[in-house]
């Protein structure tokens, strides 16, 4: 297994606390079939959790770890700025070869950190990187009056990093994450997150529901 991880931002605001096991519905079947794929690349939008790394070295996989959660459009966004600049943000900071095609796009919860148009950029960045064999597996909300122009303002609202424990359950980490949350709906995400639809998907804890994406 080959591992590429791009660095943690400096100063990072993190409480480690125990994790907690969840069971997985759609998780297994993002990774089904994968083996008979021969070498597969994944791309893991999170810090890289130790388990998610250890998961992947049972296969033929190369795990890009890149933590979204401290690109400097989510840390400290701008008061404007368009698709197509965040775009290419985006793809600075992912830095990712031309041609590579990801197998599995792990976002965990990283669409709710940013508003539409950053969303809209992380899609058009990430665009040449997909094709129709793409799997992406992420969360969304469950409330269907969310907004993404008024963020979850919640205080003490529990924020995770997430990580793969075994292949039918995830691994949650509460941690205090810095930036403004944004609870996009599963239309909001279909709309401006066009790089992969929304295939399936179900609840797995209040006010959360795991997706599962794959090629329009």
């Amino acid at each position: 297994m080959a591992l590429l991880r791009r660095p943690v931002a400096a100063g990072a605001a993190t409480r480690q606390a125990t994790p907690e096991a969840v069971a997985s519905r759609l998780l297994p079947m993002v990774l089904e079939g994968m083996e008979q794929r021969g070498r597969i690349n994944v791309l893991d939008t999170g810090p890289g959790a130790q388990g998610t790394v250890d998961f992947f070295s049972g296969l033929n996989a190369r795990i890009y770890i890149v933590d979204l959660l401290s690109c400097e459009l989510i840390v400290d966004p701008p008061e404007q700025i368009s698709a197509g600049a965040a775009a290419e943000v985006f793809t600075r900071y992912l830095n990712l070869p031309a041609g590579l095609v990801f197998d599995v796009c792990l976002f965990w919860d990283a669409f709710h950190h940013l508003d539409l148009v950053l969303l809209e950029g992380l899609s058009l960045a990430l665009s040449p990187h997909v094709d129709a064999r793409t799997l992406g597996y992420g969360f969304g909300a469950l409330h269907a009056g969310a907004r993404a122009h008024e963020p979850d303002r919640h205080q003490g609202r529990e924020q995770f990093r997430y990580g793969i424990l075994d292949g039918t359950h995830l691994q949650l980490r509460p941690e205090v994450l810095s930036g403004r949350y944004h609870a996009h709906t599963q239309r909001q995400i279909t709309e401006h997150f066009r790089a992969l639809t929304i295939q399936r998907a179900t609840l797995l804890r209040e006010r959360r529901l795991e997706l599962l994406l794959g090629a329009s």
